[in-house]
């Protein structure tokens, strides 16, 4: 029992242990295949010459070492500050350049919507005199219709005058 209540009270202990046994046994697994275990082995040995490597030239020049430290870091800063520089310039160029793209559109599509205006306008005005010259043809049609009917009585009755004949007394 005082192993359990041990657990308890220290959970963090407790999932120590068990992330720690995980991993070993993942090593372990990973250790069990040939080829697994000689890339470890050959990465390790690759890593350990770099550090000793590194330690050594360390020994031999810390001065010299520290200033080529020193030197790729400024180095690396004046590069890093100059791609700042530089992005900075390409974002100020691209934003100015959408600005100006943003408002071209913008008055392109204000003129196109100007002209859309008049051009309805303009159809409804011819809508207004294509209904006035169908209105036209339209009376057109029913005067020709009125004369006509008022001609064929003008004929009927001249016909019918025509037809008459008249007396003329002969002396």
């Amino acid at each position: 029992m005082g192993t359990m209540n041990t657990a308890v009270q220290n959970p963090k202990r407790a999932k120590t242990g068990l992330i720690l046994a995980g991993v070993l046994a993942s090593a372990s697994l990973v250790l069990l295949n040939s080829n697994a275990r000689s890339k470890v082995k050959d990465t390790s040995k690759s890593m350990k010459d770099s550090v000793s490597k590194y330690a050594t030239t360390i020994k031999d020049d810390p001065n010299g070492t520290r200033k080529a430290i020193i030197t790729r870091v400024q180095n690396a800063t004046e590069i890093s500050k100059e791609a700042i520089n530089k992005i900075q310039e390409i974002l100020d160029t691209q934003v100015k350049d959408i600005k100006d793209t943003t408002k071209d559109v913008v008055d392109d599509t204000k003129e196109v919507f100007s002209t859309a205006k008049e051009a309805q306008s303009e159809f409804k005005e011819v809508k207004d005199k294509s209904v006035d010259a169908k209105d036209e043809l339209l009376s057109t049609k029913d005067d020709i219709k009125s004369n006509s009917y008022s001609s064929t009585e003008n004929t009927k009755q001249s016909s019918n005058n025509t037809n008459l004949v008249t007396k003329t007394p002969v002396r």
